[in-house]
């Protein structure tokens, strides 16, 4: 089982119409909604590809039963701890011409004692696990260091684990020495204050990130090249060019895919294929994180996965 921690889920609504007109009162032709946040996205992804998952986190209010409600549809197990605070909406308005404007709502305060007692629950379900990974941004300064926390009690355990986050979380974290990193530049220039503009940068922080400790560096850059590194040597990964209808989770969907393609017992480098086919795969629909394993497969061979001829320093 793959144990996904999102500290600040949302219910993330889709309102369909003509043209968004400011000042106007308008008709919607349509509404979704599904359960969001960083590491949901990871364990939807991960249940379409067959792969047993439980997520966990916060979730508060009328709004955290209606994420409940989507994960039971999704068949999602999931154990969330029950916060005072009502757990944040996403509204994004999808024009017919394809134009896309979101807004996000202010996310909710959790309290030291809901903090210790998802620590507890993390701790608890450890054990069952083969990874736990920690994704997504943190909704209060209390929740700050609980990817920290849990990366080092997943360690303690013997459990390998997976950090995707920004800012204090995933500065508090990286010392940790996670199993797998997976910054995207701007995150990581957001976080440690250092832009990686060239590939001289780009090199640096994965070597300094293996130095750590840490297993398996991945660095996305949106529709670009990723770079990775391990022990075994560093990579760029480059996805063919395709229509995006919605780039969100797509990060979420590569994750899913590297895990997915370890726990198949592939190596790294057929892992970052995978894992890249997984993203691109979602871009290209509406839906997040609802790749099925054929779309993947088909799209695998076309990612160029070259090895590079970098030494370690």
């Amino acid at each position: 089982m793959i144990l996904t921690v999102t500290l600040n889920a949302m219910l993330d609504k889709t309102v369909q119409l003509t043209s968004l007109r400011r000042g106007t009162i308008q008709r919607a032709t349509g509404l979704s909604m599904v359960a969001g946040g960083k590491g949901i996205n990871v364990s939807r992804q991960l249940r379409i590809l067959g792969v047993s998952t439980m997520a966990t986190g916060f979730l508060g209010g009328e709004t955290g039963a209606m994420i409940r409600k989507s994960l039971e549809i999704d068949k999602i197990t999931h154990d969330f701890v029950e916060t005072a605070s009502l757990t944040r909406e996403g509204v994004t308005y999808r024009e017919a011409n394809g134009m896309v404007t979101s807004v996000f709502e202010p996310p909710g305060k959790v309290t030291e004692r809901e903090v210790q007692l998802l620590l507890r629950k993390v701790g608890e379900m450890i054990p069952q696990t083969s990874w736990v990974v920690c994704s997504g941004s943190s909704p209060s300064h209390e929740a700050d260091d609980v990817f920290r926390r849990a990366i080092a009690e997943a360690r303690r355990q013997g459990k390998k684990t997976v950090l995707d986050s920004y800012g204090l979380p995933l500065k508090k974290a990286w010392n940790e020495a996670p199993t797998l990193v997976k910054p995207n530049r701007r995150e990581y220039a957001t976080t440690f204050g250092e832009t990686l503009r060239g590939i001289r940068s780009i090199r640096g922080a994965i070597d300094e990130a293996l130095e750590l400790g840490i297993e398996y560096v991945v660095v996305t850059d949106g529709a670009g090249p990723t770079y990775a590194g391990s022990r075994e040597g560093y990579w760029k990964v480059t996805s063919p060019r395709v229509r995006a209808i919605n780039p969100i989770g797509s990060g979420d969907a590569m994750v899913a895919g590297i895990l997915y393609a370890l726990e198949q017992g592939h190596d790294f480098e057929r892992a970052l294929a995978f894992g890249s086919a997984a993203g691109t795969a979602n871009a290209q629909v509406w839906d997040v994180a609802r790749s099925p394993l054929a779309e993947i497969t088909l799209l695998e061979p076309k990612i160029r996965v070259e090895r590079l001829a970098w030494k370690r320093t």
